[in-house]
């Protein structure tokens, strides 16, 4: 808790801002059932193939108790990395291994720099959960083992079920129980053994059944091509490796690191790969039908490896990142417990070689050196997940090459105002990957908030190209279609995404949007007021709103919509135009020259607008019973 106490201050970063900050249906009520039961990503307009009930209940009721500020979200990821640490400790003394074997096992596995991913960023929680109810299932199943008991009992299951809710690495439990059952119960007859592992797989089944049934299909985007796909496929051989590699405290650690991808199937990461992982199953296979207490722990750690693995192996799914060793690491300090257990021993206690004083000493200082040499690594680079800024600049810093990183820090710059320095990122990034759909949909961006709308229409196809089901590409290319009143072609476009989601505000906006455009601003109403109640900070839809009600006649709402969106972006030229408009429409002249003068402020007042409104409101302009002219 010490060590990540920083992090309570730090924002919501990256995914956290569509997930959490940015999410309507998150912070409306009456829609936890359906996020419950739907696609983890369906909420932010996206499909993953994941169905995690438990972290979306978690984020819904820490926005509830804290207005979704951050803090609160961080504070539970700390607790739960505490308990998390705890847990693995306590099984390292459910060996009945000296206290100061558990405390090097908990301190190292509390300390390891690979789990700043997973502890320091919000989205990261999916690998906190799952590991705590993961090593509690763990840990109750033995203790029900140790007592005698026939079954593991209804905690044990609870346990393995809300760990399946956060995650899918804890598919494998029932075969890590089994390794347990074997290793703690070697003379136990079949049925026996049966019984004892058969709730765990009646869990584990219903589970799968209700994925199956409520998360998205999981796809390949397009770009990826039968060339690349076997390439990532290969990369799944070298998956073992640099999860290894993560553990140890000095190696370079970044945010999302990207997987290197083999040239050819018999590279020498390939074979290295795939014959560590063979010679790990033969290992714990063995050491398992030997009853050796290692064997659990060995499990625990490469088993939750093994749906990432599998998919990128069958699938060319690629899933890679410092976050995904969270689980399998509590499998690692157990094992250096379980190592140190006898040299930390009380000298009669311990075998008679590893009673002198200097064996104990030397053990005990390499696990100072290692818990020490972790928590220094980890607060050091703690501070890369302050906010984006500092997150995509530590993973540009530690790989170079990664597009996305270059995409990320793209729109922090652009969040500044660098404008320069941003599209020379984006330029550095569509370098390095231009098939990636993040590149181009960060390119749409650009030329959107600078109007510049047949660029954005090219930008948002290219990405579409790539990847189809890219929610962010889809809106980007009926926006620009809405903006070159290209409309026959804007309502395909959206008639095809209201069908796919006919609650989503981003969708609403763009329908009435499209409503008023075609002169039809009764039916445009509804769709834009409720998805202002959803997305009240959106202030292109304010404006669309304002401008409604202008033509309805509604000039107190017209004014309050307006109000919106130069509050929630004070560099809207037009907002400031159609608030002096409003205003005068409702005889308050102080405000409207108020507005006229803040909209003169503005560069974009060089198109003579500013003067021209102002001089035609100066002579009576005025609408036809409060319709604005």
């Amino acid at each position: 808790m010490i060590l990540y106490l920083p992090a309570l201050g730090y924002d919501f970063v990256r995914d956290d801002h569509a997930m959490i900050e940015r999410n309507p249906f998150m912070r409306r009520e009456g829609w936890l059932g359906k996020l419950l039961i739907s696609d983890f990503w369906s909420s932010s307009g996206g499909s993953s193939g994941l169905w995690r009930p438990l972290v979306i209940l978690s984020y819904w009721l820490d926005g509830r108790l804290a207005h979704f500020a951050p803090a609160l979200f961080h504070a539970v990821n700390l607790l739960m990395h505490a308990a998390a640490a705890a847990l693995l400790a306590a099984l390292v003394v459910q060996c009945r291994l000296p206290r100061a074997a558990a405390l090097a096992g908990g301190l190292w596995f509390a300390a390891m720099p690979a789990h700043v991913e997973s502890v320091a960023w919000i989205a990261g929680r999916t690998d906190v959960l799952c590991a705590v109810f993961f090593l509690l299932a763990l840990w109750l199943d033995r203790r029900a083992r140790a007592r005698g008991r026939s079954w593991p009992g209804p905690w044990a299951v609870a346990s393995l079920a809300l760990s399946l809710a956060s995650k899918e690495a804890a598919v494998p439990f029932v075969v890590v129980a089994a390794v347990a059952d074997r290793v703690e119960r070697p003379d136990a007859p079949p049925s026996a053994r049966l019984r004892w592992l058969s709730a765990y797989a009646g869990i584990t089944a219903l589970y799968a059944a209700l994925h199956a049934r409520w998360a998205g299909a999981v796809s390949l985007p397009a770009y990826v091509d039968a060339a690349l796909r076997v390439r990532r496929s290969w990369s799944g051989w070298t998956m073992l490796p640099g999860y290894v590699s993560f553990l140890w405290p000095w190696v370079t650690h970044s945010p999302d690191r990207a997987a290197a991808l083999p040239g050819r199937p018999f590279d020498l990461a390939v074979i290295a790969g795939a014959a560590l992982l063979f010679g790990v199953v033969f290992l714990t296979a063995t050491l398992a039908l030997r009853s050796s207490r290692l064997a659990t722990p060995l499990a625990c750690f490469w088993m939750p490896l093994l749906p990432s693995i599998g998919m990128a192996l069958t699938r060319g799914y690629v899933a890679y990142a410092e976050r995904l060793v969270y689980l399998p690491s509590a499998g690692a300090a157990w094992l250096l417990g379980l190592l140190l257990g006898p040299w930390l021993a009380a000298r009669g206690d311990s075998p008679p070689s590893l009673r002198a004083g200097p064996a104990r000493w030397i053990a005990g200082s390499l696990a100072l050196v290692l818990v020490v040499g972790s928590a220094a690594r980890t607060a050091r680079i703690l501070p890369d997940w302050r906010n984006d800024g500092t997150m995509y600049r530590a993973m540009a810093r530690a790989q170079p090459r990664n597009a996305v990183a270059r995409v990320g820090l793209a729109e922090v710059l652009e969040e500044q105002g660098r404008e320069a320095e941003a599209l020379e990122e984006l330029r550095a990034a569509e370098s390095l990957d231009p098939r990636l759909p993040e590149v181009q949909v960060s390119r749409a961006g650009y030329h959107l908030r600078r109007g510049e709308w047949s660029e954005v229409l090219a930008r948002s196809r290219r990405a579409l190209a790539s990847d189809s089901t890219r929610a962010e590409a889809r809106l980007l290319e009926a926006t620009a279609l809405l903006r070159l009143r290209r409309l026959d072609q804007a309502r395909e476009r959206l008639a095809r995404l209201k069908a796919g989601d006919p609650a989503d505000p981003a969708i609403e906006s763009l329908w009435g949007q499209l409503l008023m455009l075609e002169g039809r601003f009764d039916e445009a109403l509804p769709p834009l007021e409720r998805a202002s109640r959803w997305t009240p900070d959106d202030p292109g839809l304010a404006f669309a709103l304002g401008n409604v009600c202008l033509r309805l006649g509604r000039a107190d709402e017209a004014r309050a919509a307006f109000e919106r969106t130069v509050t929630t972006d004070s560099r809207y030229y037009d907002g400031w135009l159609r608030l002096a408009l409003a205003c005068h429409v409702l005889g308050d002249s102080a405000a409207r020259d108020a507005a006229l003068g803040r909209a003169a402020l503005l560069p974009e007042s060089r198109d003579g607008r500013v003067a021209e409104l102002r001089s035609r409101l100066a002579k009576g302009a005025r609408g036809t019973a409060g319709v604005a002219p």
